[in-house]
């Protein structure tokens, strides 16, 4: 089978983070609209600009609590505003007239007046392409119930919040997709008892990851690939029992792969490695996880032999080791593997003869392509 391109984490990972936004969504149940939280969203509406599908017509009248999209509030707060989510792909009545789905566009800036909204607990500005400008420092420090950030596909520009950590309660903060810069903010791992999803991917992020990321010990995904990131892996990471996916491809990390990294169970189910500038071997750990499914470490180099560790709970969807220097021979126990989708070990140091049968029987000349001297299976017979 020919390598295929590869894919974004975005396309194959599951969306766990949905279940943790269910877990955490407010009341939605009816109140009088609190009047300062009515004028601080009209003051969020005029800094933004939507004229195609009207997601602001129903924003009338004076109680902000009933019938105005994507607002919610809390009966037990004397009618606080406790959501206010807008995104530019959903799937309901107007975002989806007739049954069709929509593809909405709003411009402006994220209005410093969503800081007067200081009950709120889900703030969701997803998908708008042209939403420009900073995100406002106050959110960082004056949402002090924020359980959900999520302000993705847009086109905004500036620092994280340096307090972002002081948001004790933030369990899923996703800024995904935009034109941040700068470093991420050392504060992020004082959320060690509430994040549970990190997205910053596809950013212009610079400098190291939190040497203690580790600390955040409920963080289930950190998706921090797509940016400029410098420096090593942090050793912290192999002690994260609950981390399912890690991406951090396409950025500028040097340095090994942390030993015991997959170690921990079937935790770990999803590592995106590729694109970097990783030197060393690959650990064994990694190719032995048994919840391990999608392992791209691609592009960078890599050396010494792929461990030959794989055993009958290996199940690999996606393995690609492809373009480091690896030597050696193609690894015997990949046979003993209960499945191997795409697999892709071309343009490697490799040599040998490629073993027969499953699941090399069902893979083409491109898996195995520009190698110092293998042999065998769909390269044609060993002389």
């Amino acid at each position: 089978m020919a390598p295929a391109a590869t894919s974004s984490p975005a396309a194959l990972l599951p969306l766990a983070a949905s279940l943790v936004l269910l877990a955490l969504a407010p009341l939605a149940a009816s109140s009088a609209c609190s009047a300062s939280d009515r004028d601080a969203l009209l003051s969020i509406r005029a800094a933004l600009s939507e004229s195609h599908l009207g997601v602001f017509s129903s924003w009338t009248g004076t109680d902000c609590c009933s019938g105005w999209y994507g607002v919610a509030c809390d009966p037990t707060t004397d009618g606080r505003v406790a959501d206010l989510t807008l995104r530019g792909e959903a799937e309901d009545a107007v975002m989806a007239p007739l049954g069709r789905p929509a593809s909405g566009v709003m411009s402006g800036y994220v209005s410093d007046a969503v800081c007067r909204l200081d009950r709120l607990s889900t703030l969701v500005l997803a998908d708008w392409k042209q939403i420009t400008g900073p995100i406002p420092s106050c959110v960082a420090t004056d949402l002090a119930y924020l359980r959900i950030l999520e302000l993705p596909g847009n086109l905004l520009t500036g620092e994280i919040p340096h307090s972002i950590g002081s948001l004790s309660r933030l369990a899923v903060l996703n800024l995904a997709d935009n034109q941040l810069t700068g470093a991420i903010p050392s504060s992020i791992t004082s959320l060690a008892s509430s994040l549970k999803h990190l997205d910053l991917a596809n950013n212009q992020l610079t400098g190291r990851v939190p040497s203690d990321l580790g600390k955040l010990s409920m963080l289930s995904r950190a998706l921090l690939g797509r940016n400029r990131l410098s420096g090593p892996i942090p050793a912290s990471v192999s002690s994260m029992a609950r981390l399912a996916d890690l991406d951090l491809s396409e950025n500028q990390l040097t340095g090994g792969i942390p030993d015991g990294l997959g170690s921990n169970g079937r935790v770990l189910t999803s590592l995106y490695l590729g694109g970097n500038r990783l030197s060393g071997g690959i650990p064994a750990s990694l190719l032995r996880s048994a919840g391990l499914g999608i392992l791209n470490l691609s592009r960078n180099a890599l050396e010494g032999p792929v461990p030959d560790v794989f055993t009958a709970q290996s199940y690999f969807m996606l393995l690609d080791l492809s373009r480091n220097r690896l030597t050696g021979g193609v690894p015997r126990s990949l046979a003993s593997a209960a499945y191997v989708g795409h697999l892709d070990l071309s343009h490697n140091r490799l040599c040998g003869a490629i073993p027969a049968g499953p699941p090399f029987d069902h893979l083409d000349a491109q898996s195995f392509g520009g190698n110092s001297c293998l042999c065998g299976g769909p390269l044609g017979k060993c002389t």
